[in-house]
């Protein structure tokens, strides 16, 4: 009987863990905003990248996991030159967390290869996630439709991680849009 009560509490605590853990992602809007201004001072709307796979990644420059995730995502970049792949990080600090000076040095730091994007009012985050977790990655496939799921986290192993994202660029890569293209 005691081994049936324990398998219950665990059956029950296992419900609630991942309850939680879904409430904190929300369903995709149909047709997201994905308007960003650039360290570069352009306005960054990713909805114009139809025909091209996205992948954006929301962090900050004090997320430990952040940094770990820009590193194997511009390795994988090097793969994906030459095809319609567009990479993009966003970082989610205010201005007065991180200053523009800071996320150039951050990224020259880091010798990211893709652009470096503003959500200091978290209006594109707040579309995808109840709270903050970070690192958040994003891919929106040609048809510029969100491919789910919204992945939160970091993979502890890289060379897991990277081969799960360039899974799903291949994929997303294979798929053609109602334009054909």
């Amino acid at each position: 009987m005691r081994v049936i009560r324990q398998i219950l509490f665990l059956i029950v605590v296992s419900i609630i863990f991942s309850l939680g853990v879904t409430a904190q992602v929300k369903t995709p809007p149909e047709n997201p905003s994905l308007k960003f201004q650039g360290l570069d001072g352009k306005v960054y709307d990713l909805t114009e990248q139809r025909g091209n796979v996205v992948l954006v990644s929301f962090g900050a420059t004090w997320c430990a996991p952040c940094t770990t995730e820009l590193r194997a995502l511009n390795e994988v970049l090097t793969e994906y030159r030459g095809k319609p792949v567009k990479f993009f990080w966003v970082s989610i600090e205010r201005p007065e967390e991180a200053t523009n000076a800071l996320l150039k040095r951050y990224a020259r730091d880091r010798r990211l290869t893709f652009p470096v994007l503003r959500d200091d009012a978290k209006i594109v985050f707040s579309q995808f996630a109840e709270r903050v977790r970070l690192p958040m990655l994003l891919l929106v496939g040609k048809d510029g439709k969100v491919d789910t799921p919204i992945k939160f986290g970091m993979e502890s192993q890289v060379e897991t991680y990277k081969t799960q994202i360039r899974g799903r660029l291949n994929k997303l890569l294979a798929n053609r849009d109602s334009s054909g293209q």
